[in-house]
């Protein structure tokens, strides 16, 4: 299934669940903020191998069942790195380079998603999730006076498992774990490249 497809469907079931008839609940909205680290993975650990201490992340969840929220998920996550190193460039002037290179990536993903909760309302809640959408990819590569810069959009999913601590009637802290994975990309130098990188995020949800 490709993810146009997830995306379609998730956006099918988002619009259903708002608008069929469910009187017997109250339904209810879940802001999400949330500070996040990303260790990167796979390509993107070859990119820039860093963890990232610069993310931050929001989602607007939506009850639908008494367990299931659906919703729109929006986040920023920065990484950096300075190596030396000789790099190939595959670009239209290819050819291999030698030096200090900064490598910069800004990953904004933008995704639907659908959340299932264990527990009770009131009580310690795990859950699992799944995000998809896309990830709008800002990357730079400099070295000396040379800068190449390749900005795109990308496909991608984003499945997630947390635990909401409901700290009081309006409000909760949450910690989840996010594995982000696009699954077409460009790097600057002109090569092939699937991001891809682990999110551990902590923050507080306020329930309205």
């Amino acid at each position: 299934m490709t993810i146009k497809k997830i995306f379609y469907l998730l956006s099918l079931f988002a619009i259903y669940s708002l608008f069929s008839l469910n009187q017997g609940y109250a339904q209810q909205m879940y802001t999400v903020g949330t500070y996040q680290i990303s260790l990167p993975l796979g390509d993107t650990k070859e990119y820039t191998g860093n963890t990232s201490f610069r993310g931050i992340g929001f989602d607007f969840r939506y009850s639908v069942k008494k367990a299931t929220t659906v919703g729109l998920s929006l986040g920023w996550n920065v990484f950096y790195e300075r190596i030396r190193k000789t790099s190939e460039i595959k670009t239209e002037h290819p050819g291999s380079i030698t030096g200090t290179q900064d490598r910069f990536l800004n990953a904004f993903p933008i995704m639907a998603n659908v959340h299932y909760y264990f527990g009770e309302k009131r009580g310690i809640r795990p859950y699992i999730g799944l995000n998809a959408g896309g990830y709008y990819m800002l990357q730079r590569f400099e070295i000396g006076i040379i800068s190449l810069k390749e900005d795109r959009w990308d496909w991608g999913i984003a499945p997630e498992a947390g635990i909401v601590f409901p700290v009081d009637e309006g409000y909760a802290i949450i910690i989840n774990g996010k594995y982000n994975y696009a699954f077409s990309g460009m790097s600057p130098l002109g090569t092939d490249i699937k991001h891809s990188y682990l999110g551990i995020n902590v923050g507080f949800v306020w329930v309205r």
